[in-house]
């Protein structure tokens, strides 16, 4: 598996993993309404135009092909808005590279912080986060597309956590 940038030519399909993603994982959190070919409008919609400003880390992971994606927005400070992998290749280390990866980007551009908003109701995915050396610091509901979500926010107070894990420090470029 390679993580590099995403191009303009990955959009179509991060927008099609994202929709994926979300009909997997939040199936009893989100109105079953919204999970439907609403969604999939959205985000067809939101990927195609994007503004992917300049700081901004846009990540894929793939082999044969798109197995997952991170997007951090640092405007200025980083939010690590999506992290998606395949529902079929969840739990083969292919989010912690991502994380890792978008952190070693974001430490090279000098940032030391990060945080997200992860919905209460997806524990797998706070677990992931905390091992991923975050914590969460607040509680607050998330506006997804009319509907109030509770939330969790999840800090990074040093990124460098991040490149610490056992999965990157195997695979670490020297």
């Amino acid at each position: 598996m390679k993580v590099r940038k995403a191009t303009e030519a990955d959009l179509p399909g991060i927008a099609s993993l994202h929709t994926r993603s979300w009909r997997d994982t939040y199936a009893g959190i989100l109105p079953a309404s919204l999970l439907g070919t609403r969604l999939e409008r959205e985000f067809t919609a939101h990927w195609r135009h994007i503004d992917i400003q300049a700081r901004d880390v846009v990540l894929v992971a793939e082999s044969e092909r798109l197995c997952g994606f991170i997007a951090v927005w640092c405007r200025p400070t980083p939010y690590i808005d999506n992290l998606h992998v395949r529902p079929s290749l969840r739990s083969k280390n292919i989010g912690t590279a991502l994380m890792a990866s978008a952190a070693q980007e974001l430490l090279a551009q000098g940032h030391t912080t990060a945080y997200l908003l992860v919905f209460e109701h997806n524990q797998k995915a706070v677990r992931f986060y905390q091992r991923m050396g975050g914590g969460i610091t607040d509680q607050a509901a998330q506006d997804i597309f009319g509907d109030s979500i509770p939330s969790l926010k999840i800090e990074w107070s040093d990124l460098s956590a991040m490149l610490n894990q056992p999965y990157w420090e195997a695979h670490r470029k020297p």
